[in-house]
Parts: structure tokens; sequence; C-alpha cells
């Protein structure tokens, strides 16, 4: 169960992250342990978000009117494997096959008729080896995506995504694909003064279709052309009394991105360039070490993003800020099941570049209640969750904010073999 939501740019896809996450020495070693044995992991989860009120008022697009949303729910069904190569490498394949549903209205005075859209089908299929060399003194990690989810959207599935990919929201990957795209990274770790440290590198060439990134950053077209991306980062990690702390500090920067006209030809020349600004992400927690309890930690993730320029000039209201933290803790009721508690909150101010649900800002909490039940080479996770708050687009003038609630279910069941 993912009772931590960790705010990763939809722009860098799973294998730079891993090839960024501090991998130190003493990490390293607890993984060792599991050398000679795969890990299957298979879930199932259910989630539901309503809008209060009239619903959240949503801009048109292309020239269609604006619309009031009313309700999303989503079904997933995430897989992944992890398989070991010898004592120093793992290979690990993850996707999904995921169902959304959207309930919207005409806008304010145009009727109460209410009508859905809905999309659907797998998301792309991630590959990634990560080997620990030296003396786990060197990370390197290479990735692939495959391109498994739908590259071509019509209008009432675009309709979909330019909701559920809102990251105030919170709702898991949607069944969009980014082309073929790779990563590689490496990360060096050492002991310096008592800390574990890492320093880590990599380089991110993207696919050809990035609509989830174009929503998110409020960009005018979804027809996207994305530049590569470079991400540096430092991590450091160290035992004080009997707690544990890490931080991790890390930018992101973007190579050009294109805006295409889709009514003309792929060799016509872009509508205009758009270079992301740098993101700025500083990852912080603190495992407390409390007795009779397995598990209690304290975390928080930061992301500043910069104004991106069009056609070399800076795009006002295009900088945001994105915080999300919160507190997980696991409590053992006997040898083979605890159980899992979490609250989380989310603070985003979104981008004033329009009203959209995708660039609204957010205040928000949240809560999950899990179990974690182990039988054998088997472990079965159900939890519940609810979360609620209050949407607040930030735009120039008056726009109206919408307060939302959202309920959520789910199994994971893990085996190793």
């Amino acid at each position: 169960m993912r009772s931590r939501r960790r705010t990763v740019s939809p722009l860098v896809m799973p294998g730079l992250a891993a090839a960024l996450t501090l991998s130190l020495p003493s990490i390293a070693t607890a993984q060792d342990r599991l050398i000679g044995t795969g890990v299957l992991a298979v879930g199932g989860t259910v989630d539901a978000i309503r809008f209060g009120g009239v619903g959240f008022q949503q801009p048109g697009t292309m020239g269609r009117d604006s619309t009031r949303l009313k309700q999303i729910e989503q079904f997933s069904v995430p897989v992944s494997l992890a398989l070991p190569l010898g004592t120093a490498w793992t290979v690990d394949v993850q996707s999904a096959f995921t169902y959304q549903r959207l309930t919207y209205a005409p806008k304010l005075g145009a009727g109460d008729t209410e009508q859905t859209s809905t999309l659907y089908g797998p998301t792309d299929v991630r590959i990634r080896a990560t080997g620990r060399l030296f003396n786990d003194a060197l990370v390197l990690t290479g990735g692939v995506n495959a391109p498994t989810g739908q590259t071509e959207l019509e209008a009432s599935a675009l309709t979909v995504l330019r909701a559920t990919a809102a990251p105030a929201l919170g709702l898991g990957a949607a069944p969009v694909g980014a082309g073929p795209s790779g990563t590689a990274g490496l990360v060096l770790a050492k002991q310096v003064l008592g800390w574990a440290v890492a320093i880590g590198g990599s380089y991110e060439m993207r696919g050809k279709y990035q609509p989830i990134a174009a929503i998110a950053a409020g960009a005018p077209s979804t027809d996207f052309q994305p530049g590569n991306v470079i991400r540096g980062s430092v991590g450091l990690d160290r035992l004080i009394g009997g707690h544990r702390f890490s931080v991790t500090g890390a930018v992101d920067l973007y190579d050009d991105d294109e805006l295409r006209n889709p009514a003309l030809p792929a060799s016509a020349p872009a509508v205009s360039t758009i270079r992301l600004g740098p993101i700025f992400t500083t990852d912080a927690q603190i495992q407390f070490a409390v007795p009779r309890l397995r598990e209690f930690v304290l975390w928080g993730v930061n992301r500043f993003r910069t104004r991106y320029e069009r056609d070399g000039v800076e795009v006002a209201g295009t900088s945001g800020n994105y915080f999300d933290g919160g507190l997980r803790t696991s409590i053992p009721i006997s040898a083979t099941t605890d159980i899992l508690f979490t609250g989380d909150g989310r603070v985003h101010t979104g981008l004033a570049i329009n009203q959209g649900l995708a660039t609204s800002g957010v205040i928000s909490g949240g809560g999950t209640i899990g179990l974690v039940k182990r039988a054998g080479a088997l472990t079965f996770q159900p939890y519940l969750r609810g979360q609620g708050g209050q949407l607040r687009p930030r735009i120039v003038g008056t726009a109206p904010r919408t307060a939302f609630y959202g309920a959520s279910a789910g199994l994971v069941i893990v085996t190793r073999f």
C-alpha cells in the first residue's frame, strides 16, 4: 500500500526518480538481504472524488464551453515485478490498467443535465535496471519506457485527462502513454563525518507525447513535442540518537519543448517553443525510534517550479509551490499482523496561468487505515482512505473556490519467490 504520495514532476519517469533516490550504504546493505529473492506485487484500488456546490467550474478549450465537474471515479490494477540478477543487479518492471470516469454538467445557466466521459487502458510499461557496485559506493540505473499507453486521445478522453491529471487530487497514473523514452543515471555514495552522503545525476530522453506534462504546466496546447531533462541531486542520511534523518535536494533542468498545431502536418514548423524553468525539490523525513511501534515516520516534500519561457519570454503566472507532508505509523498487533495509520496534508499554490483544475491550488488533508497480514511468502495489505479539502484557483480576479471530498479502498498482494 502506498500510504505516501511523493510530489514528483510528471515530466520525470520513475526510472529517473529511482536513479536519484538516496542509494546510501546503510540502505543498500539492508537491500542485500533480498538477494536471490524476486518480488511480485499486484493491487486493486478504487477512488471516488466528489466536488461540492455546483461543481468545479472548468474553463473550456479550443472554443468549447466551460463545464462543471461533478465527480471522478477511478479503478486501477497496478502490477510490479522485481528480479535480482546476481548479487549486484536488479531489474524491475511496472505497469497498470486504469479506468477513469468523469461526470460533468454544462456551465451555469445552461441546464443541469449530467454527462459522463471515460478514459481507460494500460499505462506504459516501465523497465528499470539498477546495479550496486564497488561495495555500494556507486549505483547505476538505466530505464526504458515501452509505449503501451494511449498516444492519441479523442476530445472526450482529453476532457477526462484534464481533470484526473490535477496534482491537487493526487490520483494515480492515467492510462496515457508518453511514447518511447529512456533514462540513465548514477549515484555516488560515501560516508562523511558520520553522514551517508549521496550525489546523483541523470539524463532523460523523453517520448513524443506528453499531454499530462502540458496540462500540469498550463501549456496552451497538448500537442507537445517535449525536450529532454537533466536532474542533479544531493542526499544526506544519518542516525541522530536512535532516530534516522534523511534529506534530499534536487533540481530538474529542461530542454526546449515545441507546441504544434494538430491540424498541420508533422513536418510543419512549431507554433511556439516553451522552455520550462528549473524545478527545485526538497524531500525530508525522520524515522523515530518509538517503543512498540514498527514504524513512526514524519515526512515532507516541497517542490517549487519557476516560470517557464515561451519563445524566449517569461510567462507570468507559471511559477508555483507544491508541498505535501504527513505522518505514517505501523503498529504490530501480532507476529504476522500490523495496523497502518497515516495522516497527510497538501498545500499547493497552483499556477495563475488559468483557472483549470490541473493548475488549481489546494489545501487538503487525508488519512488512511490499513492492515499488513503476512502468511508465508504472501503479504496482504488492504486499506481504506479518506480525504477532503478546498480547491483554490490562483488567477487574477475572483475565481470560485470549491470544496471536494474523496474516498479510496484497495488491496495489495505481495509475494516473494
